[in-house]
């Protein structure tokens, strides 16, 4: 259990620096597209699959890497999705929604495509 905490509060604390890293970089980078790029940091990757292969070893850590494969695959399609309908639709809650739901879908088809249906 004490294991299960201290990954949860590292998990919480490297995923909230991220965060603020990128609200800075936002916030005050002249040039606004930076902070888009900081937008798509790796840091939940990194650390999803430092934690797996800490606790369970090389083979779980290679299963969430190509999990976050396929999870970048589909952060392309959300982005490129948002760009679209948050213009078409000129609305930016309704276009995000529609780009999150767009991540998930592309998420588990390329998933499916890439590495099978039966393998996590």
């Amino acid at each position: 259990m004490k294991s299960e905490t201290s990954e949860i509060v590292l998990r919480f604390l490297m995923g909230g620096l991220a965060v603020v890293v990128c609200w800075l970089v936002s916030a005050y980078a002249p040039v606004k597209f930076i902070s888009g790029v900081f937008a798509a940091f790796p840091v939940v990757m990194v650390a999803a699959v430092s934690m797996a292969g800490v606790r369970d070893g090389n083979r779980v850590a290679a299963a969430v890497a190509r999990g976050a494969v396929a999870g970048m695959v589909g952060c392309a399609a959300c982005v490129l999705a948002a760009l679209y309908f948050i213009r078409a639709l000129n609305s930016w809650p309704l276009g995000l929604g529609i780009s999150l739901i767009v991540w998930l879908a592309v998420s588990l088809l390329s998933n499916t495509l890439a590495f099978g249906r039966g393998r996590s």
